[in-house]
Parts: C-alpha cells; sequence; structure tokens
C-alpha cells in the first residue's frame, strides 16, 4: 500500500486525531481495543507467525492477533491490506549524539521514521560524556535508544581513534557508568583496527572483556585492518559476545585465502555471534556471498547507520535487510535477523522483538515493492534487486508514528 493511500483511508484519519465514529444513536463504537492494524500479513518469527490477520492493542500492548477482527470492537482501525506487519525493526548498531560525536545522526529521524522503533548505539559514548548521552538523546527519542558503552573513556567524540591513548581505556570508570545506567546500558564496545587502536587492540579488548563479564552483559568487537591476529581477538570472544562489521573486505570472517576463516568457524561453534554492522565501509557483497556459500549466517542484520553512511551506501536498516532478501535468505529469515535476533542478542527478547500478546505494542508495517533497484556495499558494488522493503510507518508502545 502506498503511503498516500494510507493516509487517505478514513480509519487512519481517525487514528491521526479525526472524530472516533459513532453509531447511529451518537455513542462511540465499542471500545475493547485502541487500535486494530487490520488485514496486512503479519509475520512474526518469535512465533512462526506468516498470515494474513489482524493486529490489536491495548494500552499500548499487543492484545490479540486474529483473522478479521470486528472494526466496531476498535476505537480506531489501520488499514494495511497488502503490506507486511512486522515486530518493531531492532537495529543494532548505529550512531547518535548528533552535534557532540562527528559520527553521529538524528536516530529519530533514520530509526523510527523508518520502521525502527529500538536502536542501540554502537559506543558512540563512554564513561565521560554518557550523562549528557542519556539525557540528550536517550530521554529526548521517540525511538527507544539503548546503548552500548565505549571502553574509552571518550568515546568517539575525538580524533584519532579512541584507543590510541590507554589513559583513555578505563576499565574503572566504564564499569561505575554501566552499572549507574545499567537500565539503558546493554553492554560494552571495543573497536578493534590498526587504525583506531594501534598496537592497543588486545589489551584493549581484555579490558572490555572484563567489564563485560562483571556487568553480566556481551561486549561487541568492531573489526577492520588489524595488527593483532583475529585469532588473538577471537579468543577474548565468549558465547554471545558479538564481532561487528563481520562481513567486511577485509579483516573481517574471510581469511586470505578467501574463504571462512578457521578461527571464525571455532568461535561459531561455541556461540560467537556476527553482526552486519554495514557502515561506510564494513559490509561486501562478495565477502557474504561466500560466507553464506559456506554456511556462515549472519546472526543480526544493522545498518551502521552514521554520518558518514547514511546518504550511501546504507541510508537505512530496511535498504540493509534489502540486500540481504536479494542475496538469498528468506522473507522470514531476515525478518528473524532485524527483530527477535537482536534482541536476543541484548539480552531483551522478553521485552522487544515480537508480537506476542502482553508484549509492548512495538510494530513496523513495511510494503515488499517489485522493480530494478540498485544496491551497494560498502565498496560501491553494485547489485540489481529486483524486490526492496519500503517503510510505511511504525507504532511505539502502540503510539502512530508516520513515515517522515
Amino acid at each position: 500500500m502506498k503511503r498516500r493511500e494510507f493516509l487517505q483511508t478514513s480509519a487512519t484519519a481517525a487514528c491521526l486525531g479525526l472524530p472516533a465514529r459513532r453509531s447511529v444513536h451518537g455513542q462511540a463504537a465499542a471500545d475493547r481495543y485502541d487500535l486494530v492494524v487490520k488485514g496486512g500479513r503479519v509475520i512474526d518469527p518469535s512465533q512462526s507467525l506468516d498470515k494474513i490477520a489482524d493486529v490489536a492493542i491495548s494500552g499500548g500492548k499487543i492484545a490479540a492477533i486474529a483473522p478479521d477482527i470486528d472494526p466496531k470492537r476498535a476505537r480506531r482501525v489501520i488499514s494495511v491490506p497488502g503490506s507486511l506487519v512486522t515486530p518493531g525493526l531492532i537495529d543494532i548498531h548505529v550512531h547518535g549524539f548528533q552535534g557532540i560525536s562527528h559520527w553521529g545522526v538524528d536516530l529519530d529521524r533514520f530509526c523510527i521514521a523508518r520502521g525502527v522503533t529500538t536502536a542501540v548505539d554502537a559506543g558512540t559514548s563512554g564513561a565521560d560524556s554518557f550523562e549528557g548521552f542519556r539525557r540528550y538523546v536517550i530521554n529526548q527519542a521517540k525511538t527507544q535508544v539503548l546503548a552500548f558503552l565505549n571502553i574509552s573513556r571518550i568515546g568517539l567524540i575525538a580524533r584519532p581513534g579512541e584507543l590510541t591513548d590507554m589513559r583513555m581505556v578505563d576499565a574503572d570508570a566504564a564499569l561505575e557508568v554501566a552499572m549507574e545506567y545499567a537500565d539503558v546500558i546493554v553492554g560494552m564496545k571495543v573497536r578493534c583496527s590498526g587504525s583506531l587502536a594501534g598496537p592497543n587492540e588486545v589489551e584493549c579488548a581484555r579490558r572490555t572483556r572484563t567489564v563485560a563479564e562483571k556487568i553480566g552483559k556481551p561486549f561487541m568487537m568492531h573489526v577492520g585492518p588489524h595488527e593483532a591476529p583475529l585469532e588473538d581477538l577471537l579468543e577474548l570472544m565468549r558465547p554471545g559476545d558479538m564481532m561487528t562489521h563481520s562481513f567486511r573486505d577485509a579483516g573481517g570472517v574471510i581469511g586470505p585465502n578467501g574463504r571462512v576463516d578457521e578461527a571464525i568457524k571455532r568461535a561459531a561453534k561455541r556461540g560467537v555471534r556476527f553482526d552486519i554492522g554495514h557502515g561506510s565501509g564494513g559490509f561486501s557483497f562478495a565477502a557474504m556471498e561466500q560466507a553464506l556459500s559456506e554456511g556462515l549466517l549472519p546472526s543480526s542484520i544493522s545498518s551502521d547507520i552514521h554520518t558518514y553512511s547514511a546518504m550511501g551506501p546504507v541510508f537505512d536498516l530496511t535498504t540493509t535487510m534489502s540486500k540481504m532478501l536479494h542475496l538469498g535468505l528468506s522473507l522470514d529469515k531476515v525478518i528473524e535477523l532485524a527483530t527477535i535476533e537482536p534482541a536476543r542478542a541484548i539480552k531483551r527478547d522478553d521485552r522487544v522483538g515480537s508480537l506476542k500478546p502482553g508484549r509492548a505494542a512495538d510494530i513496523a508495517v513495511l510494503n515488499l515493492v517489485e522493480g530494478k533497484f540498485q544496491l551497494l556495499d560498502s565498496r560501491r558494488q553494485v547489485r540489481e534487486a529486483s524486490r526492496k522493503f519500503e517503510p510505511v510507518l511504525a507504532l511505539r508502545n502502540g503510539k502512530l508514528t508516520p513515515n517522515a
């Protein structure tokens, strides 16, 4: 369904604040549900659900999923025939703190306006700036914003790399902040590549793991062209920890011989996760195709949206999802890797990533449009796709957020 058609429906007009439907006696229609999202193809991998159905919402939570719910039982109805209705998308790798970090973007513009109801900032802020990040980003955003805390005190605020000076790698300060803001900090972040850490990669990763162990949460490791052997870095990763930029041209899961590195295979067997983290330099079609051919799938699809990737090649999470659909992942798998799997990675699968009754009514409505679409990887290599996701709208806690 096109956005213009959506906005022209009387049901949507009601959702946007116009008078509620009245009965012939002038009384409001039955109010059992606050809202019903009606007629879409509901895909929720957390419940192995894929069917045409209606989703009912009450009190900001999912109340029911059923075929053909009587619209008279709802105060408001949004009709979305032909569209996909999924759990709100979760982007596990973004960068906010616009105006403070040179990497940061307006997360509402690139997240909830494009179907992402939960965004996880990937270490833009460190211990010295996290109070500001919470006050001016997390507390202000319409998107639910969570965060990985950077092991470096300065985070991604300054240049050169935040790990080149070990005086900034303060595990005690990171631990204090991670415990103080445990409600929104979901883990730790370290960037391991030569230009960012120099010879400090292994020690920085070791300190990150120490803090992560103490708070009982995972850590995310950025990889790129690194000075330390990849195997040494991987040995520090526990089950549930995640590598990001995993499927990049160099420094990721593909070794010098053009195949998945044996150390990667061992890490995968013990439960290390491999996130996409597309960004401006973190994703290669060729690397992903090789990994898929050897049976190594990403554990989550993420955009790494930031100042230098937002206008291309990333654009948003749904464009990244479109690339994985084009590379052969099933529709259900793509949605799984952008909903319940990232929720599991941050140990929030009891709260987000699912349309189970009783959960917060975080919902994405997407169109899967057909045509000819050029998709770019981080090397500006092109693939022509025949299908692409198009965000229509998002609901956060049952509240409508039209696509901006």
